[in-house]
């Protein structure tokens, strides 16, 4: 499956526009590389602003039990 990447840069452009004011997409990662590609992946969280989403580096193995679990990816 391809997803589309971004840089942190590109998604803290998208947390300002309208679709994605109320729900922050959340950067997770340890060192802020600038170069670094994430990912976006819905979670299982939700509220009234609607399902929360947080970028994961692109390398990041989501088929992996732990990160499911930890990150509650659907």
């Amino acid at each position: 499956m391809d997803y589309n990447k971004y840089t942190a840069s590109e998604i803290n452009s998208l947390n300002n526009t309208p679709i994605w004011i109320g729900s922050h997409i959340k950067i997770e990662d340890k060192k802020k590389n600038t170069e670094q590609k994430y990912v976006l992946h819905a979670t299982g969280h939700a509220d009234m602003n609607g399902r929360k989403y947080i970028a994961l580096p692109s390398k990041c193995d989501v088929s992996d039990p732990t990160i499911k679990r930890k990150y509650n990816l659907m």
